[in-house]
Parts: C-alpha cells; structure tokens; sequence
C-alpha cells in the first residue's frame, strides 16, 4: 500500500493545486517553525522533569523504609532480648506472609490475566515474610549498645534525606505543573514529540498513512494526537482537521486503541476534533485523490474561493488563481 503524509492531506485539503505546486515551491513560515522548536524544547524539559520526579519519588520510598528497618534493628540492639511469647509470634506472623505468597502463587498460575498484579503481591508478600523472620532473629539477640547508637545515628540520617528529596519532588512538582499546563491535562503524560530525536515518524500499513504529530499526551490508557498551529482562529480549519484526524488513525493503528478525539491548538484558542467515522472517510477519500492526481501527474484548483487563493503561499506561481 502506497503511503502519504498527514502533512499531505492537509495540504490537499485546502487545495489539490496548492498541494501539487508545494512539490516545486516550498513555503517556509519562519514563525511557525520557531514556535514548533520552542514547543519541542519545553516539551522535552517538561518530560525530562517528570521522569526525574518518579526517580526521586523511588528513592525517597526506598530510603524511608530503609530507616525504618534499620531504627527498628538498632531498638532491639539497645533494649536487648524480647519475650519468648513475642519470639513465637513474629514466626507465626512470617509463616502466615509464606502462605499468603503460597496462595497468590497458585493464583497466578490459575489467571494469565491477573498475573502480573499476583506477581507483585507475591512479591511483597515474601519481603514482609522475610523481614518478619529477620526481627524475630535480630530482637532475640543479646543488646549491644554500639551497634544499636550507629543504627539509629543511620536511620535518622536516611530519615532527613528522605526528607530532603521529598521537598525537592514538591518544587519538581511545581515547575511541572507550571509549564505542563499549557499542554496536557496534569493527569496527562507527554507520550510523544514530534520535533525530538526520539520523535521518529509513525506510520499505519492499515491506512496507507505516515506522519509526525506535534506531540501525543496520554489520559490513562488514551493516546490523544495534538496539532499546534502559529496562527489564530475562530474555528477549527477543514485541512487541519483532517490532519489531525489523520494522527488519529496512526494512533489507533499503532496503539490498537481508537483515540476519542485529537486537538487542534490555535495561538489563540484550541478545539477537539472528535474522532468519529465520517471524518475517516473523508481522510480516505482525500488519499485516494492524491494517488490518483499522482498518477495523473497534475492537480487542478477545487474550489471557487478567493480569499482561499489569496492567503495560499503558493498563488504567485499557480496558474488558476482566482486572487
């Protein structure tokens, strides 16, 4: 199957002709491409930020419970010896944790579906079993002091950089929220950018469709396209619609999941495009004519409108002008 740019089909959209001669005559808008680097710049920062915050939110988990055990260890080296009622108990309890991953075990291998939230149950459940032994060997110990001042010295010390680095997630946060606003929902994640080294075009065998959007963000398991125009408008434009109606089936197609609907983002207001079937169609129609005009080795002017002709950036050197 032949494939075309959704870039293409937004050229074609607003004129056959205009998309032909753009073959010969190449257009640049300087402004539009400023915007689109400064876009991709903030877009990779915003993202490079949000991995960061996961990380430092790891970090900040492990150290906090780390200082935990580590207190709990250094209590039983200060106060010596527990009961050896409590001894029995802290067995019993990492015996009952034993069974509980035992049972998830079976579980697990009973549902292919549920596995993976299993997996993690058993998991935990075997750390809490083995940490449960552990105090139970560690508190029946005889007391030494030393060993008991270090490991509470350590655990206060891991305390107040858990402490740290959790004030440094809530400024990360912040800066975060600041500039990702403009862009995505704060429950969204910046799934994609076009104009990065990572944003390798995407392209759909399905539709016989290739394209680069300006970013995707993802809304719990949607992946919504997002097209960014320079210019400002009142209501979406025909062709951009069809683009990002375009994006919308590389998504689908790539993600196996229609999107709901895809964005179209003005320097002055946004709309979303519904992703619906009649818009589809018409894409698909849209490629059709291409191939065929491709074939053919020209493309006539589609319409009557002249104020059309007069903001193409391609009138000077079109032979069926109307302005």
């Amino acid at each position: 199957m032949n494939i075309v740019s959704a870039g293409d089909i937004e050229k074609y959209a607003y004129c056959p002709l205009s998309w032909w001669l753009s073959k010969k005559h190449k257009s640049v808008y300087d402004e539009g491409i400023k915007k689109h680097k400064e876009t991709g710049k903030e877009l990779q920062e915003i993202k490079r930020k949000e991995e960061k915050l996961k990380l430092y939110e790891k970090y900040v988990l492990f150290i906090s419970i780390s200082a935990t055990i580590v207190a709990l260890f250094g209590l039983s080296f200060l106060y010596g010896k527990m009961e050896e009622t409590w001894n029995v108990f802290f067995v019993v309890l990492a015996f009952l944790w034993l069974y509980n991953s035992l049972f998830f075990l079976y579980k697990a291998g009973k549902s292919s579906i549920l596995r993976a939230r299993y997996e993690k149950v058993i998991l935990l459940s075997s750390v809490g079993a083995i940490m449960i032994a552990s105090f139970s060997v560690i508190f029946s110990l005889p007391p030494n002091p030393d060993i008991g001042r270090f490991a509470e010295i350590l655990a206060l010390l891991w305390v107040i950089s858990a402490n740290l680095l959790f004030y440094r997630t809530l400024n990360i946060s912040e800066e975060i929220i600041e500039k990702k606003i403009k862009y995505a929902p704060i429950n969204g994640k910046i799934e994609y950018i076009g104009n990065s080294r990572e944003g390798k075009e995407m392209e759909s065998k399905k539709y016989g469709l290739r394209g680069k959007p300006d970013y995707i963000i993802k809304v719990g398991d949607e992946y919504i396209p997002v097209e960014q125009k320079s210019m400002e408008a009142n209501h979406p434009r025909f062709s951009h619609v069809m683009q990002v109606t375009a994006y919308c089936m590389i998504i689908e197609d790539i993600y196996g999941k229609p999107p709901p609907y895809g964005i179209i983002k003005y320097s002055n207001r946004q709309f979303k495009i519904p992703y619906e079937e009649r818009w589809k169609n018409i894409v698909m129609k849209i490629r059709k004519n291409m191939l065929r005009d491709m074939e053919k080795g020209i493309a006539h002017r589609n319409h009557n409108n002249a104020r059309k002709c007069a903001t193409c950036a391609r009138r000077e050197h079109c032979p069926e002008r109307l302005a």
